[in-house]
């Protein structure tokens, strides 16, 4: 008997529970209903006589393209006055460092194949002459 008894009280317990989380805490209204509504003075473009006149997407879109190219001219533009700005060697390191910094971006290597190539068989050359010179 106790144990129906006390068995009893555990389901009822475990309802009441599960039953509380069915409805949610501000006496079963929807949750999130007692936020403020931000839209209520907003005009559905149907309803109103107003047109709005500005640029579409596409407008925008190109003047942004045409922006960034005129970014760009500017930018070249003060690249070239300041390099005519320096003496001769000057520019010429300059030269050398933009191209090492485009070939390591471009992930190509600094010294072409070529070239190491030539090189290596400058230098085993010069080995063989100084072997039949001793």
């Amino acid at each position: 008997m106790l144990l129906l008894k006390g068995l009893f009280v555990i389901i009822l317990f475990v309802l009441i529970s599960l039953g509380n989380k069915a409805f949610s805490q501000n006496k079963g209204e929807l949750i999130g209903s007692n936020r403020p509504v931000f839209s209520q003075n907003y005009k559905l473009p149907g309803n109103s006589s107003n047109k709005f006149e500005g640029l579409t997407n596409k407008d925008i879109e190109k003047q942004e393209h045409q922006n960034s190219k005129e970014q760009e001219k500017a930018k070249k533009e003060i690249l070239k006055s300041h390099i005519l700005k320096q003496d001769k060697p000057t520019r010429k390191r300059m030269k050398q460092t933009l191209k090492k910094s485009k070939k390591l971006l471009a992930k190509k290597p600094l010294v072409s194949r070529r070239r190491v190539v030539k090189q290596r068989k400058i230098i085993l050359d010069q080995g063989k002459i100084n072997k039949v010179d001793d």
